[in-house]
């Protein structure tokens, strides 16, 4: 005979809305009371219906995981690994307090169109959402979100009217710490591969690259500038552009890992040696990095980490908190054979 809350209130030695208040973090329940009402549980392997407790709570248990990505990129979150340990974060997270994700990549004309955000937040299917803008859009649904006062989280956003609901990944320092490591090298003549110019993260590792060669006394030639579309492919096209009108950089600063391993194909199709005759430094710390010869040095950012944040932030605001501060993560130069040192070469 299956095993009632009824059941559990009675060993425990309480009510029904006391014993479901309790198996629901919900408030009024004493510390003692709780546990005593979870031993209760565990003894006689009560398992609690998910649609009892969303009637009981309100609540849905499950969170939005949204990329919005562009129609002139259609390719990015299909190659780049750098979004898997960031859902693996966010998951592992969700699923230790008992929430389901509701995921999607969705195309930013789309959202525009179907207003997908606002319709989500609106038809209870949802406690919640974790947002990842990547263009330089404007992004009318945050004001709606914020006016209805629906909880979500912005992970490296464009923009941000609250600054608590903001995941960051600073991306400046990252492009800085690569571009610097390639100058202490002795490298002077410094070429760079960028995504999308409307690409948030691209913007600001550009920045990033062109501020600290100008700190550095070096100004960097614009024909050694590129762009392609955070593909492997783009990244050995961009390479062959620069290469047919400029000839090698010294050193080559790729804004993620898969430009990067394009590059350094093009490099080899045109007789030059990494990291003897171009050094390379990619970003994200993707697997490929460590899978192409020579190994490539890189930028590793915390993505794993930053999706748990980014749930455990949410789920701060699903339960009513207020007045948190942004969380900024910092990333990590990663030294490998692309780019080693003159003297140990």
């Amino acid at each position: 005979m299956k095993t009632t809350l009824k059941d559990v209130a009675a060993l425990a030695g309480g009510s029904l809305a006391t014993a479901s208040l309790a198996l629901n973090n919900g408030k009024g329940v004493s510390a003692e009371t709780r546990q005593r009402v979870l031993a209760a549980a565990r003894k006689l392997n009560y398992v609690q219906s998910s649609i009892g407790r969303n009637l009981i709570t309100g609540r849905s248990y499950t969170v939005g995981l949204y990329i919005l990505n562009a129609q002139n990129n259609p390719d990015l979150t299909g190659e780049c690994a750098y979004f898997y340990p960031l859902l693996r974060g966010v998951w592992n997270v969700a699923e230790k307090e008992g929430y389901s994700l509701n995921f999607a990549v969705k195309l930013w004309e789309e959202i525009e169109q179907s207003n997908f955000i606002i319709q989500k937040a609106l038809d209870q299917s949802i406690d919640g959402m974790i947002i990842i803008p990547q263009y330089t859009y404007y992004y009318s649904f945050l004001q709606e979100l914020e006016r209805i006062g629906f909880p979500y989280v912005l992970i490296n956003p464009v923009t941000c009217l609250d600054r608590g609901k903001s995941i960051t990944l600073d991306n400046y320092l990252g492009a800085s710490l690569a571009t610097q490591y390639l100058i202490d090298q002795g490298v002077t003549r410094l070429g760079f591969i960028n995504g999308p110019p409307n690409h948030h993260d691209a913007i600001v590792r550009e920045r990033g690259f062109i501020e600290t060669a100008a700190r550095a006394g070096i100004k960097v030639d614009r024909e050694l500038i590129e762009y392609g579309d955070f593909t492997t492919r783009s990244g050995y096209q961009a390479m062959n552009k620069i290469l047919e009108r400029e000839g090698a950089p010294e050193g080559l600063f790729c804004a993620n890992d898969y430009m990067a391993t394009g590059a350094m194909h093009a490099l080899y199709n045109h007789g030059y040696r990494v990291p003897q005759d171009v050094a390379i430094i990619g970003y994200d710390d993707t697997d490929v990095a460590s899978s192409v010869y020579p190994q490539l040095s890189t930028v590793r950012n915390p993505t794993y980490e930053i999706g748990q944040a980014a749930m455990q932030r949410l789920l701060a605001y699903i339960q009513g908190e207020t007045g948190l501060p942004e969380i900024v993560f910092k990333p990590e130069l990663i030294i490998r054979e692309s780019c080693r040192k003159k003297d140990s070469q």
